[in-house]
């Protein structure tokens, strides 16, 4: 229900300019006290006389465009709905946490962030007790000494003769170049798979299946005698054999433009199960997304493809490299 309220308020709501509410009396836009924002959700705290709670408010959401082609931006703004006319002291006010799937039905890949003002603390106010440091420690008797987080070493790659460019990690392994069979096939490309993420199980070595990248330029008549057409006809054939299975989820493909270029991305996700012997079989999920994208000769293909636990930690190294792909021909 406020999943709805909230986008019915993103979509419908008056173009009025909204009123302040610098205390728990006043409705409008709130002035926070504090907030604190992470992964798939945040915490606010604000003013109260005693009779303030989570549905004192309205979040309002406003959809724009992402800072990538494949992630939207949501500004959110948390607006006093009720005034509290209790008497209570309340030097502290409330924590109020939101959940940005439950709460607000928001999820997927995106960005997002609170238009809401902060206010500096109050003069001689003892802030020792707010929930910004206080929450931390409440959560984990023993908080982890923060690491240091470094970005992903990337380096630039043009396939030859140029086809194609963009930037592909370093620490991931490539595939070797064939640049003849490549040639022979009308098919140029480039392949990566990161290792190291799982270990082996039941006390037998084996390898989980890696994430990976493929990148490749489908010159006309290739090999295998595809074309953007039929390649986004290939799709549709599966999206239609398997709408229903429980073994399987193929989204409907989105159309969007990639370096300037008209591209088709689709998603899905396919359950698997590999023999390990007599014994033992590998059971997950397989995630993928395609991005196939029209040259004004033959296309390209952009593919990332991962079991599903680890797709989201490596997700952000392919759109690095979607983001900075640039297509020759």
């Amino acid at each position: 229900m406020i999943s709805l309220l909230v986008l019915f308020t993103s979509f419908h709501g008056s173009a009025a300019a909204i009123s302040w509410s610098p205390g728990p009396r006043q409705t409008g836009e709130v002035l926070l006290d504090e907030a604190v924002t992470g992964l798939g959700g945040f915490v606010i705290r604000v003013g109260s006389n005693g009779c303030t709670s989570k549905n004192s408010f309205d979040v309002l959401v406003k959809k724009k465009a992402g800072i990538t082609s494949l992630a939207p931006h949501y500004e959110l703004t948390i607006v006093r709905k009720t005034p509290d006319e209790c008497k209570a002291i309340v030097e502290d006010g409330v924590v109020i946490a939101y959940d940005l799937k439950n709460d607000l039905g928001i999820s997927g890949n995106y960005t997002y962030s609170i238009t809401n003002p902060v206010s500096s603390a109050h003069p001689f106010a003892d802030v020792s007790g707010y929930y910004l440091p206080k929450i931390v420690k409440d959560a984990a008797m023993d908080v982890p000494l923060p690491r240091e987080v470094r970005p992903e070493p990337f380096e630039q790659f043009t396939a030859r003769p140029d086809f194609f460019s963009c930037l592909l990690p370093v620490d991931w392994a490539r595939s070797a170049a064939d640049p003849e069979g490549d040639a022979k096939a009308g098919i140029y490309q480039v392949q990566l798979t990161r290792d190291g993420l799982a270990r082996p199980e039941d006390g037998e070595k084996y390898y989980f299946p890696r994430p990976l990248i493929y990148v490749g330029y489908y010159a006309p008549g290739n090999r295998e005698g595809k074309t953007y057409a039929n390649y986004l006809a290939d799709y549709d054939r599966l999206l239609r054999k398997n709408a229903g299975s429980n073994k399987s989820c193929y989204n409907k493909p989105r159309k969007m433009t990639i370096a300037g270029r008209e591209a088709t991305v689709t998603d899905y996700e396919v359950w698997q199960e590999l023999p390990r012997g007599p014994l033992f079989t590998t059971k997950y999920w397989l995630k993928a997304r395609f991005v196939v994208v029209k040259a004004r000769q033959g296309f390209y293909v952009l593919a990332f493809k991962s079991p599903k636990e680890f797709y989201n930690q490596n997700f952000p190294t392919f759109q690095t490299v979607l983001d900075s792909f640039a297509p020759k021909r």
